[in-house]
């Protein structure tokens, strides 16, 4: 067994088994050994998109999900091992056109749809590669040659066969609505898309003033974005709300009387009615000259208007917003659409053609004022939406897009999760609020690199001819070779092939791609052989787990379900484990553009991947959670306590070379606290057992943590001699079976979580030991126990004792009494519980706490002096103004004053100077502790240390801190733990020479000295202190 180092090099640890883990095929070989087993971890991992290299807040995910893997794999369970990356899509457009310098869909055409195809697939290939290094290097399993991208003819064309499904059900619909629509991007996006995509921001927002025909008022409505203004056809008043009609800067203005409030200043009302009496009347519109404005604009009647917002009239765009549209369709009013995709306004807007609708605001307000239209603009915070992927503030825009209905869909869809199990139990019901109040699933997208949608729209007989295979394609192709001539199936490739429609017209297809999560959806299907093995797929599906951020809620677990319910009827998953946002140490989420990005195997080379585990694994997926340079630091010293205490196994198992595999303790031969080591171990593994199959892996970590700290702080301490001056082989090489048991069943219980820590120690210390041990700590099987047997009582008593141990090193700690100064008795008040188990550990509580003595009492009487304090509150009523008298009379009683008046309250009355007969319910009998004492009470537990310390005692406390100080000056002068040493010993101290004369022998012995005389030529050579007294010291080899 090689010794260790006691501060290690994390880093090189990782790479080292790293390159041991590649050698050995340790992944291939734990496949093997699952391969057949009869159950089977049914897995399915969101794909992450390869367009970027991972950041370290990527990382949460994707441990959570290793360490799921890798518990199951422990569990002897086979495992399915598939990563998988999203591989098309407006994410990864968005970054070529960066790359190659263009900007808009009209410079992708130009530069040619065949190599703006290659190279986002190129582009995804690329990061594919190294994020599977970088996962790699996080210690994560899969079998990366195998992964699956979304962009394959196999995953398109399972799409298509949904697809067809829909439509086969009347579930697929184009429709002509407006969209939220990204003018950057040049496509429309869905409302599952847009979660979590706004924030608050400023626009210029207008007052507007439009005369009514016939009439000696102008209409007040109000908008926010002045764009839309050219595609007026109406306003809204609620016909039920009051409205005023008002004199303000000499013309007649009317809004809602509750919006009264927006003219700043006071104005008399003139005339007041009903929104309805508004209804029906004409206005004037912003710009009547534009040709799409020649028609009659009439008030309207909209029972949501909102009297809380604006003038509590609104103006109405149906082409620019999906509310407007619903009213306008149920009112017959028309919709115009003023933008083009890329958000510029048409040629028929007038002065404002050409321009975009972010750079129109002053020409609107300019042209308003003009025409005596405006009434103020001003700016205005509120919350709008922005494209998820590039930014940019969206509009809407109306277009024809292609829809999955979910009426019928629906209610199959909130039965099939509700057998699901939600981690936390509120993403279900947020699942829940979701399906309930969905709109239908807008999937077309005006762009060019994605899953190619299979509709073909006949010009002639209007038929609609949804594709559902490659195989169809090719049969209804007018020229089938063209379809066995296609590199891959996306454009432009796919749009060169035309398809034959009944009618005998010759029809193309639409030239809009899906919707990106159709793509991540199908997988459930394209992943697990649907389509080509359907003994695989039922062995596979549906999946026993799922994790991902709280946000796929609305995203990946919605479309999986969707496309799962409509091919099967059922859920593609059993759980749904999801988790929330890693944010930087300030709080802030991270993003390449705030500048705080940190990528995963940089960060891994910095502070080890075990430490960025670590503190993902011990991570409350239910918060927040924070990662930074100072957080890791804080996790690796948490990892550090493991090492410490294997290191501490190590450093004399390396020096004695003890026999553990040849050895069987016997069940009488274990100390109490080797009992507690194996219950605790037991424990641990039984409830770490519970946690990871219940996914949650941050209450391994908790009692890891608690674990640890306990073994160091309670097993080693007090069990430290055993393992370097036990006298007793037999006792010490039991003590070594239990330490080593209890290091090996951590290691495979951690293994998930820090795979290399565990590995490292399972090589240099499992393997060195047991020859028959597997190659590596993954192919070990979960532990059931440390040792099959069970020993009552043991963890209660061990806790009683260790509270008193706590209690009594306070008490010393307060009094500023070292534990190398012994004392000479402990007494303890303390129920039948803890007497039995101080009785148990007797010979331990003495030792941990340097006391000689421990002597059990029915109460505390003998160690408290009584004394009396005056209870102000009833005093008052009956002393008046002596109050203050009797007390300084109290506080200044001598010792017989004051037992004379304890005797006087026990017998009812109390004469204290020249106040007489007293009643002694003006009193509050007190306690104090007699001077030799110090006393605490805690849990119903009341230790006291007698703190009269003798010569004995002293010399005693001087020789134990003395040696302390050899075994620090042995360390710093560089002599091993092992080397045996002469010393010379000289002092000018009666007192210190008095100590080495009586406890000379025992100080060679705990200092490994095998003579003392006198040192010509020493390699070290130091004062030591020890009470005041210094002690001169000269060391040699």
């Amino acid at each position: 067994m090689k010794k260790e180092v006691a501060m290690p090099n994390f880093i090189e640890m990782e790479h080292n088994v790293l390159s041991f883990w590649d050698k050995e095929k340790c992944f291939d070989r734990l496949v093997d050994k699952n391969r057949d087993s009869k159950k089977r971890f049914r897995f399915l991992d969101g794909p992450m998109t390869a367009n970027n290299p991972a950041g370290v807040h990527h990382i949460w995910g994707r441990t959570l999900k290793d360490v799921s893997i890798k518990y199951h794999a422990l569990k002897g369970e086979s495992c399915q091992y598939q990563n998988g990356f999203d591989a098309q899509g407006l994410w990864v457009e968005v970054e070529v056109e960066k790359s190659l310098g263009l900007n808009g869909k009209p410079e992708i055409v130009k530069y040619g749809l065949d190599k703006f195809t290659n190279a986002c697939m190129d582009r995804v290939k690329h990061f594919a590669n190294i994020i599977t290094n970088q996962s790699i290097r996080m210690g994560q399993w899969m079998d990366w040659e195998h992964s699956y991208f979304t962009n394959t003819d196999e995953n398109i064309t399972s799409i298509w066969y949904f697809l067809k499904e829909c439509d086969r059900r009347g579930w697929l619909v184009k429709k002509f609505r407006p969209m939220v629509w990204c003018p950057r991007c040049g496509t429309s996006l869905s409302d599952h898309e847009m979660v979590g995509s706004y924030s608050d921001v400023t626009h210029t927002a207008l007052f507007i003033k439009l005369p009514v025909k016939d009439k000696d008022f102008k209409m007040v409505a109000w908008t926010t974005t002045p764009w839309t203004l050219t595609a007026n056809v109406a306003l809204a008043v609620n016909p039920n709300l009051d409205y005023v009609k008002v004199n303000f800067h000499g013309e007649n203005i009317v809004l809602g009387k509750d919006s009264l409030k927006i003219l700043k200043e006071k104005v008399e009302i003139l005339d007041e009615f009903k929104g309805s009496e508004l209804v029906g009347l004409e206005y004037e519109t912003c710009f009547p000259e534009l040709e799409k404005q020649n028609f009659t604009h009439k008030i309207v009647a909209w029972e949501d208007v909102d009297a809380t917002e604006g003038s509590c009239v609104v103006h109405i765009a149906p082409g620019c917003g999906v509310e407007d549209f619903e009213l306008g369709q149920r009112l017959g009013l028309p919709a115009i659409c003023p933008i083009n995709d890329n958000g510029v306004l048409l040629d028929d807007c007038g002065f404002l053609a050409g321009k975009k609708t972010t750079d129109v605001v002053d020409l609107v307000v300019n042209r308003l004022k003009a025409d005596n239209k405006l009434l103020y603009a001003h700016p205005h915070k509120h919350s709008y939406a922005h494209c998820w992927r590039c930014k940019t503030d969206i509009v809407y825009k109306l277009v024809d897009s292609w829809y999955i209905k979910v009426d019928e869909l629906r209610p199959m869809l909130l039965n099939a999760i509700e057998d699901v199990t939600f981690q936390p139990e509120y993403a279900k019901k947020r699942m829940q609020d979701w399906l309930n109040n969905m709109g239908d699933w807008p999937i077309s997208r005006s762009r060019f690199y994605g899953l190619p949608l299979p509709f073909y729209v006949c010009p002639e007989c209007k038929k609609v001819h949804v594709i559902g295979s490659l195989d169809e394609l090719k049969a209804r192709a007018v020229d089938p070779h063209l379809v066995d001539k296609m590199p891959n199936i996306h454009r432009p490739w796919i749009d060169d092939i035309k398809i034959k429609c009944d009618c005998g017209a010759e029809i193309s297809r639409i030239t809009d791609v899906g919707d990106c999560w159709l793509d991540s959806g199908i997988t459930p299907f394209s992943t697990k052989k649907y389509f080509t093995d359907r003994e695989y797929f039922n062995n596979n599906f549906p999946s026993d787990y799922v994790c991902e951020m709280i946000e796929q809620v609305r995203l990946w677990f919605f479309s999986i379900l969707v496309m799962s319910v409509v091919l099967t009827g059922k859920a593609p998953y059993k759980r749904v484990v999801t988790h929330q946002y890693v944010k930087d140490e300030n709080g802030n989420e991270f993003h390449k553009s705030g500048g705080n990005s940190l990528l995963a195997d940089v960060v891994a080379d910095k502070v080890g991947a075990d430490t960025i585990r670590y503190l993902y694994g011990g991570a409350n997926p239910t918060m927040d959670v924070r990662f930074g340079y100072n957080l890791a630091d804080e996790a690796r010293r948490k990892l550090l306590g493991f090492w410490n205490t294997y290191t501490f196994f190590n450093t004399y198992a390396s020096i004695d070379n003890p026999d553990i595999a040849g050895f069987t303790p016997k069940t009488s031969d274990f100390t109490k606290a080797d009992k507690w080591l194996i219950e605790s171990i037991n424990k641990f593994v039984a409830d770490s057992d519970l946690n990871y199959a219940d996914y949650k892996s941050y209450l391994v970590v908790k009692d890891f943590e608690t674990l640890i700290d306990d073994i160091s702080n309670f097993y080693i301490r007090t069990n430290r001699k055993r393992f370097w001056k036990s006298e007793n082989h037999n006792d010490q090489m039991t003590a070594y079976w239990c330490l080593y048991n209890a290091i090996k069943n951590i290691c495979i219980v951690m293994a998930p979580i820090t795979p290399f820590l565990t590995e490292h120690i399972w090589q240099n210390m499992v393997r060195e030991v047991e020859n028959n041990s597997p190659v590596s700590v993954m192919l070990a099987d979960f532990p059931t126990s440390m040792l099959d047997v069970k020993f009552e009582n043991v963890l209660a008593d061990t806790q009683n004792a260790r509270d008193v141990i706590t209690i009594a090193s306070r008490l010393r700690n307060e009094n500023q009494i070292k534990v190398k100064q012994p004392l000479k008795t402990m007494y303890l008040v303390v129920n039948d519980e803890t007497l039995r188990a101080c009785t148990e550990f007797e010979s331990m509580i003495k030792e941990e706490l340097n006391i000689k003595e421990i002597v059990f009492e029915k109460d505390n009487h003998k160690f408290n002096i009584p004394f009396l304090t005056i209870d102000f509150k009833k005093a008052g009523a009956v002393l008046k103004g002596d109050v203050q008298k009797v007390k300084n009379l109290l506080a200044n009683a001598t010792d017989a004053e004051m037992a004379d008046w304890v005797s006087e309250f026990n017998n009812g009355e109390v004469s204290v100077g020249d106040f007489k007969d007293l009643d002694k319910d003006l009193f509050v009998l007190n306690f104090k502790p007699k001077s030799e004492f110090v006393v605490a009470t805690e849990n119903g537990k009341t230790v006291v240390l007698d703190t009269t310390i003798d010569e004995e005692l002293t010399l005693e406390g001087m020789y134990r801190e003395f040696v302390r100080g050899l075994q620090v000056m042995r360390k710093e002068s560089g002599f091993m733990i092992e080397d045996r040493i002469v010393a010379e010993f000289t002092t000018t101290s009666d007192k210190a020479q008095k100590m080495l004369d009586k406890f000379l022998p025992k100080i060679m012995a705990e200092a490994l000295i095998k003579n003392v005389g006198t040192l010509e030529n020493p390699q070290a050579e130091n004062d030591i202190e020890t009470q005041d007294e210094i002690i001169h010291v000269k060391l040699s080899k």
